[in-house]
């Protein structure tokens, strides 16, 4: 193992804005149920919730979109459902300053739980490919549902380190904040909406005030 230090980002809510997300669930698939089945796009959009809940978060057919194509019976693939969208995409206003200045200086690596299809297109835009040396999805490469401490352990395992030399940013509590610390590796949480009170130093508002406190603590050297 290294001691070298990784810097380790969330995607959705950390880098871009988590809409896509919303415009795949929550509008095609219920605008190709409504088209398939007649029925209008309020109500199949009711329909296709259900259909969710049916199987539930806690189940990797929840996040699988070939599933659900598949389910629903739409002659369609997931490559053209994935880039109808792909406009949709937003980079959080600071995050390419901040990927160009700490690639220059350390390791950075992506850890989502998104599925590796969803992650490939939204790491298109703006090009965001070019600032990670790695690249890790919970679903896809470990098939796990959600970012748990196992999953920075394992990634950890992959890139050769110790987990106390990963430093990991993101906006979800659980997953980006205790389970990389249960884990043993530093971690920040971005708090960009306001609603965790919290206070101590390891909470940032956007990712210039976490490159900013990376400097002071010298977590980048």
């Amino acid at each position: 193992m290294t001691t070298k230090k990784v810097i380790s980002f969330d995607l959705d809510g950390t880098i871009v804005k988590p809409d896509y997300n919303e415009f795949i669930w929550f509008k095609e698939i219920p605008q190709l149920y409504s088209e398939k089945y007649n029925v209008d796009f309020a109500e199949a959009r009711e329909i296709v919730a259900r259909e969710y809940e049916k199987v539930g978060e806690n189940d990797v057919r929840w996040y699988t979109l070939k599933y659900w194509l598949d389910y629903f019976g739409f002659k369609v693939e997931e490559g053209e459902v994935l880039e109808k969208y792909a406009d949709k995409i937003e980079v959080y206003s600071e995050a390419i300053l901040v990927l160009k200045n700490l690639h220059k200086r350390c390791s950075l690596v992506l850890a989502s739980a998104m599925p590796r299809n969803f992650i490939n297109v939204k790491l298109r835009k703006e090009n965001l490919f070019q600032y990670f040396d790695e690249i890790f999805s919970a679903i896809s490469d470990f098939n796990m549902i959600k970012k748990k401490a196992e999953f920075y352990k394992s990634a950890c395992r992959r890139l050769g380190i110790s987990p106390r030399n990963l430093v990991h940013i993101g906006d979800n509590y659980e997953a980006d904040y205790l389970a990389p610390r249960k884990a043993g590796a530093v971690a920040f949480y971005l708090n960009r909406n306001g609603l965790h009170s919290l206070t101590d130093s390891f909470v940032v508002c956007d990712l210039l005030e976490f490159m900013y406190k990376l400097e002071i603590s010298h977590l980048t050297s």
